[in-house]
Order: C-alpha cells, then sequence, then structure tokens
C-alpha cells in the first residue's frame, strides 16, 4: 500500500511501514483467507489556510493465486516440448570432454523429470545413467546434469533417452492495483466577537444594556455543536433563560435546541473583576437535540440583557470575556476560540452640583426693578435642556430680558409667558450649560408706581429644571486593551548566601564587641561573657505617656470646637439647602 503525504502532514518512520520520497510505504505480505491487516498512523496536520485540503492519494497493488471471477478447471489436457541435448566441452588434453545431459522444456506445463539415459555412438553400455531423479521443470525452464569425463573421442556423438511425466496441474494468479478516492479534509474556525451597548454607566443608579455576541463560521466544516462560557460582572444581575436568544441569520433557535446553565462566579476572568460580587457565567450548549448546522460564513448571534441594580464607585474596570469551543460532530476534534476583543464596563462615579440665586434691585425711574436670575453649573459634565422659572406680580410687566454667560458671552434667548393666580410665569429655556458654567438673567419690569410691591416676596427663587448630564464622550461600546492589562509581578527571592558568605558575617558580628570592648574601656569594665541586655521599656512607657497626652488634647479640642450644623438636601432633586432655610430654592420643597 502506498499513500502520497501532503507537505502539511509530519509523519516519521515506524517499524511497520516506510516513507520515501514523502510517499508511505506499507508493505502487507501474504493475507489468508478472511485475514485482515490494520495500519494506524497520527501524523502532525497543519492548517495553513482555512480552505479544505487533500489528504493524499491511496493505491494498492496485490496478488493472489485464484481468478477474481473464482473460475476453476475442469480438466488439463497437455502435451509436452521438452528437448534434450548433450552438451561436450573438450579438455585442455585433446579427444577428452566434459559431457553433460540438458533437458529444456518448452511446453506450458510443468515437466516432471524421472530419469535419463545417455549412451555414445557405436557403443553398447551408457556413459551416463540416472534414475529417479524427481525434478520439476517449469514452463520455458531448463534442467542439467552432472558432467561426464570421456577420452579418446575423435568426434563425439551421442544418443539419449529421458523419461518424463506432465503434472496434472495448472497454475492460476490473478494481480490487480487498487486506487481509493481520495478524501479531503475540512478546517474548523470561527471568529468570536462580544460587546455591550453602552461602555459606562453611573454608580448608585440602575442601569440597562444589552449584550450581544455573535460567533460567525470562518472555517469550511459545518459547526453543529458549540458549547459557550460567557462571563457576566459582578455588578449585574442573571439574565433569565427566556430572555436569552439564539438566533442564525435571522432565524430564532427553538428552546430545545439549546441548554443554559449559570455557574457561580466568574470562569475567565481573573484581574478585572467587580468587588461587588463574584459574578456568574453562563454555560450555554447549542446543538443538544439536533445538530446546530451553521454553515461557512453563516453567523450565530445570542443577545440578552444585563440589569446593574445599584453599582459601586469601586467597579472603575470590568472585563467580561467569553470562550467557544465548537465541533463538527458531537465526539469529533474541538476547536476552541476566545472573543477577539474582551468588553469592557466601566461604573462612574459623577454627580450634579450647582449654585442658584436670584436678586431684586430698584431701577431707574419709579415702579422700575431690575431682577438678577443666576445658575452655575459645577457638575462633573454638562447639563441638557435647562430653564430658569420667575414669577412676576400681575401688576408688573417685563421691558427686556438678557442672557449672559460666563463662556460663551450673551446669547440671544426669547422668554416665554404664561398667566397664573400669582402673576405671570417667566421660562427662559437656555438649554445645554457646559461643566463650570455660569449663566445670569437679567431683566426690568416696570408697573405702577401706586402699586403694592414687596421686594421681600420678589427674592422668592422659583427654581430651574434641567435634564440628564452630557457625556464629553460618547457611551460607545468598548473594550479592554490587552497592552495595558495589569500583571502580577512575581515574587522575587533573594539568594541564599553561601557557607563561606555566613561565614564571613559571623566573624564580623564577633569582631563587632571586641572593637565596643576596646572603646568602652576606658569607662567601665563589661564582661561581655554574659549576654547583655539592653531595657528598652522606659522609652515604650514615655511613648504611651505621650500618645495618651496627644489623644487628651485632642479630645478636649472637640469638645471645645461648636458642632458645624449640615445643611439639608432636598429630596426630590438633591439640592443642598442653605442652613436655616425653609424651602428648596430649585424645587420649592417645604423642608419640615
Amino acid at each position: 500500500m502506498r499513500r502520497a503525504l501532503p507537505e502539511n502532514f509530519e509523519l516519521s518512520e515506524g517499524p511497520e511501514y516506510d516513507i520515501k520520497d514523502s510517499e508511505l510505504i506499507w508493505r502487507i505480505g501474504r493475507l489468508s483467507v478472511g485475514e485482515s491487516a490494520t495500519l494506524e498512523i497520527a501524523p502532525r496536520v497543519t492548517t495553513r489556510t482555512i480552505q479544505r485540503f487533500a489528504t493524499g492519494t491511496v493505491s494498492g497493488a496485490y496478488s493472489c493465486e485464484a481468478t477474481v471471477s473464482r473460475a476453476q478447471f475442469d480438466a488439463v489436457t497437455s502435451r509436452a516440448r521438452q528437448f534434450g541435448y548433450v552438451s561436450p566441452k573438450e579438455d585442455d588434453r585433446p579427444d577428452v570432454f566434459h559431457c553433460k545431459l540438458v533437458v529444456e522444456n518448452r511446453s506450458s506445463f510443468v515437466v516432471s523429470l524421472s530419469g535419463a539415459t545417455v549412451w555414445l555412438a557405436g557403443r553398447s553400455d551408457p556413459f551416463l545413467e540416472m534414475e529417479d531423479i524427481r525434478e520439476d521443470i517449469p514452463p520455458e525452464g531448463l534442467w542439467d546434469s552432472l558432467e561426464k569425463r570421456i577420452e579418446a573421442i575423435d568426434k563425439p556423438n551421442f544418443t539419449h533417452e529421458i523419461n518424463y511425466s506432465i503434472l496434472p496441474r495448472a497454475n492460476v494468479e490473478s494481480t490487480g492495483v487498487l486506487e481509493l478516492k481520495e478524501r479531503s479534509i475540512k478546517v474548523l474556525d470561527a471568529e468570536v466577537n462580544k460587546q455591550y451597548s453602552i461602555s459606562r454607566i453611573r454608580s448608585y443608579v440602575p442601569s440597562d444594556l444589552e449584550c450581544i455576541t455573535v460567533v460567525e463560521n470562518t472555517g469550511s466544516a459545518p459547526i453543529n455543536v458549540m458549547r459557550l462560557l460567557d462571563d457576566i460582572p459582578g455588578i449585574f444581575n442573571i439574565p433569565s433563560s427566556d430572555q436569552v436568544r439564539i438566533e442564525i441569520e435571522g432565524t430564532d433557535l427553538n428552546q430545545d435546541q439549546y441548554r443554559i446553565e449559570v455557574v457561580d462566579g466568574t470562569q475567565l476572568e481573573e484581574q478585572l473583576i467587580s468587588p461587588d460580587s463574584q459574578g456568574h457565567a453562563l454555560r450555554i450548549t447549542v446543538g443538544t437535540s439536533a445538530p446546530l448546522g451553521l454553515q461557512p460564513g453563516k453567523s450565530l448571534t445570542i443577545s440578552y440583557p444585563l440589569h446593574a441594580e445599584d453599582p459601586s464607585p469601586q467597579n472603575d474596570k470590568l472585563a467580561a470575556p467569553i470562550r467557544a469551543d465548537f465541533s463538527m460532530e458531537r465526539f469529533g476534534p474541538v476547536a476552541t476560540r476566545f472573543c477577539n476583543r474582551v468588553p469592557m464596563i466601566r461604573v462612574v462615579h459623577r454627580r450634579r452640583r450647582f449654585s442658584t440665586g436670584k436678586e431684586v434691585f430698584p431701577a431707574a425711574g419709579s415702579g422700575r426693578y431690575e431682577i438678577l436670575l443666576m445658575f452655575q453649573n459645577d457638575s462633573d459634565s454638562a447639563l441638557e435642556d435647562l430653564s430658569l422659572h420667575d414669577v412676576v406680580p400681575g401688576t408688573f410687566n417685563i421691558e427686556k430680558s438678557t442672557v449672559r454667560s460666563n463662556q460663551s458671552g450673551e446669547r440671544v434667548i426669547d422668554f416665554s409667558k404664561e398667566s397664573a393666580r400669582e402673576g405671570t410665569h417667566v421660562s427662559w429655556p437656555i438649554g445645554r450649560i457646559e461643566k463650570n458654567e455660569r449663566i445670569e438673567v437679567v431683566f426690568e419690569i416696570q408697573g405702577d408706581s401706586e402699586s403694592e410691591y414687596k421686594v421681600a416676596d420678589a427674592q422668592d427663587y422659583h427654581g430651574a429644571t434641567f435634564g440628564d448630564e452630557v457625556d464629553e464622550e460618547p457611551n460607545l461600546p468598548d473594550w479592554v486593551d490587552e497592552a495595558t492589562r495589569s500583571m502580577p509581578e512575581p515574587p522575587v527571592h533573594e539568594p541564599e548566601p553561601e557557607a563561606e558568605e555566613v561565614e564571613e558575617a559571623i566573624d564580623e558580628v564577633a569582631e563587632e564587641p571586641v572593637a565596643a570592648e576596646a572603646e568602652s574601656a576606658d569607662d567601665e569594665s563589661v564582661d561581655f561573657s554574659k549576654p547583655q541586655v539592653q531595657s528598652i521599656e522606659p522609652e515604650r512607657d514615655e511613648v504611651e505617656q505621650e500618645v495618651t497626652e496627644d489623644s487628651e488634647e485632642a479630645d478636649e479640642g472637640q469638645s471645645d470646637t461648636p458642632a458645624i450644623p449640615t445643611p439639608d438636601v432636598c429630596p426630590v432633586c438633591g439640592t443642598e439647602a442653605a442652613v436655616g432655610s425653609s424651602s428648596c430654592e430649585t424645587c420649592s420643597f417645604q423642608f419640615s
């Protein structure tokens, strides 16, 4: 048997076969009826492309002592065409010959030679006589006897007699060549992509997002079984099985075609994990009841919603990798792929902080007043849909208004008016206010000089409304930068000192007391034969006494310091009100 080995097959020689010129040669030998021979090889196959590739042609040559059609001979009839002759060879001396009998079988059957006799012409006694030879001469074969020496012969002339018989058998043989159809190997490969719909969520605020995973068959073999292990960070709740949607090219799979299991703790990510919880992982098996049939070029999409109930700001960066194990057959070879880029989610800690105010100034002329409204954005980002509101008494009219920004200067904004029982409601739709931007609205009102207008009532601030915070960057999907991952550094083990270094250190330590003795010999005599112990308890007592005194002074200082009153926080809009205020300046909520 011969098998061609492709270039991407690596196989070393074995005891049962030989390899020559990129060809495997297996010499089986003789096989009895019903016997079989098997050769198993395990080459190392390197896939250079995703296209299917040939495994090499296989051919075999055989011969057997039978016909392929199982035909047999009923009777064999033959006629011999043997030919015998004497071959004399003259010696170095003249008239001396060395003679032998040669018998040729020119028939197509085997001839069995039993005896032979040779006479010299003119003589009655044979010079060569052989009996019971028992030699089979095959077709086109020959047989020769031993040489016999004859003397005093001028011209040798011989007669011979050959005894033989025809063997009643026929040789049957058939040969053939087998060529097996060349098989090709398909390549398993896939590309896994996972992403979150957003990359940032706010701390302590419930948030929702969508997780989408796409597995594309980029190989040349269909994928019939797939197992996925999907990490879910600890800030998210576990999605229910009804919320998980699996589809192939827009067609949803039936629930009996996949199985979803929940595993406690993230299984793949070890670094960017949540301190809030250990998280979970989804073990999804697709192709349980029937082959999945994901053909090359087709994609499998898995999507489910995620809900973060109360993420803490300690969740700086969280990674959620996924691994896919897939095969063409349930018990066939398995390929493993991780997602090309690991999706990342961040928890940002942003809070809205702002300052508001209102002031009324008398203007030139009787019954004229100038009113200033102020709003300053001290938040971490810009705010959308800002509107400033005020109420003008019914007996007054607005003459003009001006809107100024400390960043963009004067802005042209038309105000809107709406009549109410307490007066005229006036609103200025400012729109977006940037971070650290201050908006001032100045307008004048004109009324009857004899009408009653209490400035104290006009000081009431009627609030401002605004929308959500504005991200400086679009909240788009983001992924982990593998190059900047913080890898744990291996512990540095100091080399142990060698024996010589230890002895030198001991010698140095032993020499130090001697030097100390020489220096302090003039002051006092010390017996260094006894261990010397230095007492440090008095110093410790002094330190404890100092710490006690400091703590007592701190307690006295705290007792002398008056308590700082904390401002009230509006439960509606979250604005910090001034100390002693009875209502919120933003939404007019009345504190109890």
